[in-house]
């Protein structure tokens, strides 16, 4: 496929956001992308060679972190719903007579490299098991709501795809010393509560929240109900905010604006801010119904140099090494006292969608060395999760990287208290 024509493919496609940062013309101007011209995951056996896996390079990124506290906290669980897992995909994703839904679903796909000769849904789970890394890391995987209306029914129709918490839960239990979950439970349902109990009586982890394509509106009051139950448990909210891309829904972007979740932290929850907020803009509601248009990344700066909300703020690093969100590198890397709120995560499969990540560009901005190029690019090739680690721990800014601390995450996801039915469910 030729690159000109590839990019105009991404523009259309929206894909992880790549031309809606960069632009259809600045992309054909950066001349290092894509690496070694690969649009598509190769999809090469998960094993690393001895020479590959001895690497100085590799052991290097290992150097001052204790993998038993390194649970990658924001791994998708994906499938097509060909075994008995419930999962449920939109037709629209399934169909080349919509094309943007079909080749979006169909890179995700390429990128997690179910092993072939079995079930989808099984085979994105064995591969995902090949890939796991280091003794006593885990993979969070996330499970997926229904979109909701604000009078609780269900919008089938305007939900990109649906991971029961069910199946989630049940591959936790079945590899317990790989995987761990995070419940999705859309906060407009009736029975919202009841599902969070049930969740973490199942083991869930946090909840996770996709705004603008579930059409949870953070800063409703439809929210208390839910926030004041995870508040009393202790249960972390993992919520996307900024612009998104890459699934399709209610397309409700409003509700990304990191502002909402005011409400969220007011009530005392513990929330993630997935990305760091780091693509696009939303309006300052800070300022009112008419505040200007700021950056999403911006307003996440605010919130987290709010004294008040230390303790309950944070933000997951994943997918920001992608050539779309490379912008906000610098400033997450510098500001040093973050580190204690950050939380390593890959946004698996999206490190084995190849145009995504240009590590050439990574070299041309100084981020990474010329010999550090050499060794990642096999390893992305095997193991795109132990690259994206590696990626992290490697990446440095006038001398300053990552403290150890930022992929030290086991803590936040195991403070949950201890369900109590005496809790009242109102």
């Amino acid at each position: 496929m030729q690159r000109r024509y590839f990019l105009g493919l991404l523009g259309f496609l929206g894909l992880g956001g790549v031309s809606g940062y960069y632009g259809f013309r600045e992309l054909q101007h950066v001349k290092s992308w894509p690496d070694e011209g690969r649009f598509f995951n190769a999809c090469l056996e998960s094993k690393l060679s001895d020479e590959l896996a001895n690497h100085e390079i590799v052991l290097s990124a290992l150097d001052g972190i204790n993998t038993t506290q390194v649970w990658d906290g924001h791994v998708h669980l994906l499938g097509l719903g060909d075994t008995e897992s419930g999962i449920w995909i939109n037709p629209r994703s399934l169909s080349m007579f919509n094309p943007k839904h079909y080749v979006q679903f169909r890179f995700y796909l390429n990128a997690s490299c179910p092993v072939p000769n079995m079930s989808v849904d099984e085979g994105f789970i064995v591969r995902l098991k090949r890939l796991h890394w280091g003794r006593g890391t885990r993979f969070i995987l996330l499970a997926f709501d229904y979109s909701y209306n604000e009078q609780g029914e269900r919008l089938r129709d305007q939900t990109a795809f649906y991971i029961p918490n069910n199946y989630a839960a049940k591959i936790h239990k079945q590899f317990p010393d790989t995987f761990e979950w995070i419940a999705s439970i859309h906060p407009y349902r009736k029975d919202c509560v009841e599902a969070l109990e049930h969740a973490f009586i199942n083991g869930a982890r946090g909840v996770k929240w996709l705004p603008p394509a579930m059409g949870m509106n953070p800063a409703s009051k439809l929210c208390d109900r839910f926030y004041a139950a995870m508040a009393y448990w202790d249960i972390p909210l993992l919520c996307h905010c900024g612009h998104e891309n890459s699934i399709s829904g209610t397309n409700t972007q409003s509700y990304g604006n990191p502002l909402a979740l005011r409400r969220a932290l007011d009530h005392g929850v513990k929330v993630v801010i997935a990305h760091c907020a780091s693509l696009g803009n939303s309006q300052d509601i800070d300022k009112g119904q008419n505040g200007p248009w700021v950056s999403n990344f911006d307003l996440f700066t605010r919130l987290m140099d709010e004294t008040r909300y230390e303790g309950l703020l944070f933000g997951d690093i994943s997918a920001m090494t992608q050539v779309n969100r490379l912008k906000i590198v610098e400033t997450v890397i510098i500001r040093q006292d973050w580190h204690p709120r950050l939380l390593y995560a890959s946004d698996y499969p999206l490190p084995g969608v190849m145009p995504l990540i240009s590590l050439k560009l990574l070299k041309e901005k100084q981020y990474i060395t010329a010999e550090q190029v050499k060794v990642l690019t096999p390893l992305r090739q095997h193991n795109p999760l132990l690259f994206d680690f590696v990626l992290k721990r490697l990446m440095q800014v006038r001398g300053q990287h990552f403290g150890s601390e930022v992929f030290h995450t086991r803590s936040l996801w195991t403070g949950a208290r201890s369900i109590s039915k005496n809790w009242p469910i109102v």
